[in-house]
Parts: C-alpha cells; sequence; structure tokens
C-alpha cells in the first residue's frame, strides 16, 4: 500500500467514454485504489462516481482561482493535479488510456519527486522541434537550459507518477504568461511540451528527483499484430504476459469499438467491464450503448471540426465582402 496516494484521470466531454474504461483497467487490475477525475466541463460524471467512488474536481470546486480561470481546457487541465490533487503522491493518467499489469510496482515516492515514462529512442532535432520546442527559439529564450542533454528523455505526458507541489503556482503561471507572448517556443501546443520543459530544467538544477522507467507504450508506434500478441484478451478477460506492466496510451486513433486504424481490445474490455459494473449490462445491450458513444463521440468531433474551420474561414470572408 502506497501511503497517501490516488490515481488522476483528466477528461471532457469528448473522452468521457474512454476515462470511464480507465477507471474500469484501475478496478481490475489494481482493486480499490481511489481515484479522482478532474473534469473539464458541465456534463455529468455521476455514474463513475456512484460505480466506483471517484472523487471529482470541475471548475466549480477546484480551489486556486487562476487554475480555474487559466487551467481548463486540452492540454492544461492535468497541470491542475499538480496542486489540487487530493494526496501527497499521485499517478495521472490521460483519458485515452488504460493500465496494464500492476503498473504501481513503478511507484518510487522514496526516492524520486515524479516519475516518467523512458522513451525507446532518441529524438532527432526535427523530432524535438516538431513533438516539443522549436529549438533556435527555446535556445533564444532560456539560453541557460540544456535541451541537448535530454534527448533520449522527452516523454509523452500520458501518464507520470509525482508528488503534489513539486512546482510553484507561480512558475506555472510564468509559463502560461509566456505562451501567448512567444507561440513559436512551445509550438506544438497543449502541456507537452512546456511540461517537458518544467520537468528537465527542474531536475537540472537539483528542485527535483527525477526518476525514468519504461511505462508507457504509444499504440500508433506499434503494429497491430505486435499489439495483440502482448495484450491478448481472451474471453475471460486481458491476459497480462509474466511481469508486464505498463499504460497503454492511445494518443493517435482512438480505440473505438468498431475501429480497424487501432487495436482497441483493452480498452473495449474496460468499457464493457464499465457497463456490467454500473448497470449490470453484458452482450447486446452493452454493445448497443458502446456504439451509441462511439457515434456521438465521432459527431462531437466532426463539429468541432467543422467549427474550427468556420472561424478560419469566417474573417476572410467577411473581408473580400466589405
Amino acid at each position: 500500500m502506497i501511503e497517501d496516494f490516488g490515481i488522476i484521470i483528466a477528461c471532457c466531454h469528448q473522452d468521457y467514454l474512454f476515462a470511464k474504461g480507465c477507471c474500469a483497467s484501475i478496478r481490475h487490475f489494481l482493486g480499490e485504489v481511489p481515484i479522482c477525475l478532474i473534469v473539464d466541463g458541465t456534463f455529468s460524471v455521476s455514474d463513475l462516481e456512484k460505480t466506483y467512488g471517484v472523487q471529482v474536481i470541475n471548475h466549480l470546486n477546484v480551489k486556486h482561482e487562476v487554475l480555474r480561470q487559466r487551467s481548463f481546457g486540452w492540454g492544461v487541465t492535468k497541470m491542475i493535479a499538480f496542486w489540487e490533487s487530493p494526496w501527497k503522491n499521485f499517478l495521472f493518467l490521460d483519458a485515452d488510456t488504460i493500465v496494464w499489469g500492476n503498473i504501481l510496482k513503478f511507484a518510487n515516492f522514496k526516492d524520486y519527486d515524479i516519475i516518467i515514462d523512458k522513451p525507446c529512442y532518441d529524438y532527432s532535432d526535427e523530432g524535438i522541434s516538431k513533438y516539443f520546442f522549436d529549438i533556435p527559439e527555446l535556445e533564444q529564450n532560456f539560453p541557460d537550459f540544456r535541451w541537448q542533454n535530454h534527448r533520449s528523455d522527452y516523454f509523452c505526458t500520458g501518464t507520470f507518477f509525482a508528488k503534489r507541489n513539486i512546482f510553484s503556482l507561480e512558475e506555472y503561471i510564468e509559463i502560461l504568461d509566456f505562451i501567448p507572448q512567444h507561440p513559436k517556443v512551445f509550438a506544438f501546443g497543449g502541456e507537452m511540451s512546456f511540461l517537458n520543459f518544467m520537468i528537465f530544467r527542474a531536475a537540472d538544477v537539483g528542485k527535483i528527483r527525477l526518476g525514468q522507467v519504461d511505462m508507457q507504450l504509444i499504440v500508433p508506434d506499434f503494429d497491430q499484430k505486435e499489439l495483440r500478441k502482448r495484450f491478448p484478451v481472451e474471453s475471460t478477460g486481458p491476459v497480462v504476459q509474466g511481469e508486464d506492466a505498463t499504460v497503454i496510451h492511445w494518443c493517435g486513433p482512438k480505440p473505438t469499438v468498431a475501429t480497424s486504424k487501432a487495436y482497441a481490445d483493452p480498452m473495449s474490455f474496460c468499457r464493457r467491464k464499465f457497463l456490467r459494473d454500473s448497470q449490470g449490462l453484458t452482450g447486446l445491450g452493452a454493445e448497443m450503448v458502446l456504439r451509441r458513444e462511439d457515434l456521438q463521440r465521432d459527431i462531437a468531433v466532426y463539429n468541432k471540426k467543422v467549427r474550427r474551420k468556420l472561424t478560419k474561414v469566417m474573417p476572410k470572408l467577411v473581408s473580400s465582402n466589405a
């Protein structure tokens, strides 16, 4: 048992269907570990509250006004965990993940303040510029940061273990103020680029104790046949190979039940488990619910893309008609 510990998941309405699967995976593999949702939006999450006893942090009860005003939305919602985690020690998970095996074996809070994924490859300059930060702009604005030293360390921030308050809220506000003034530096968007920067800058000067382990699998990086072999789901449920433990992260094509773009069986099992645990639904009834959730998500994604395109096109139309 880890002292003063829980698992935090950030979600919005669009990925809530996967957050339910994520929570179900925690119950399947880790038992009654406390869970907290950081919810971006006003939709109900009462089914998770009732089924798994999850706590909720949202716009209404977040403690820090600056986080309420500036840290809800794509990428930044998860940052709230660093200051408002209900527990001193926590594991953070994106909604489009599940745990597979005893991931808690990596939770070494005695020796480390934050434990992140260790990538299996080095990033080229082009890769760093694409996924993390513009190198010339970073060097100009943060000349003391030795970004080259972490070429094999930069990671996808879909999961990490951390202690609460390892960063000051003032530092985060400075980053939030910096981004619109220098949009090229962390141009990838979301928190992945600037959170990597915050972590390695702090570790370099000894402010935090940083650990890295191989604890996250990025689904788009692997062939589906390889994933099926490593993460088989049989009629009795998931089959863990030996001591395998990881967080499976669908950060590319999402694991809807009928998709052919990604190996979705582990997430589909967990989503079915949630329906069984929450409503007693199995078989055709459960499949109908899952298909409906997937359709609603597809519609929401499509509408969001249309609104984004209209936002770009409308000023041009207005200008041309003026």
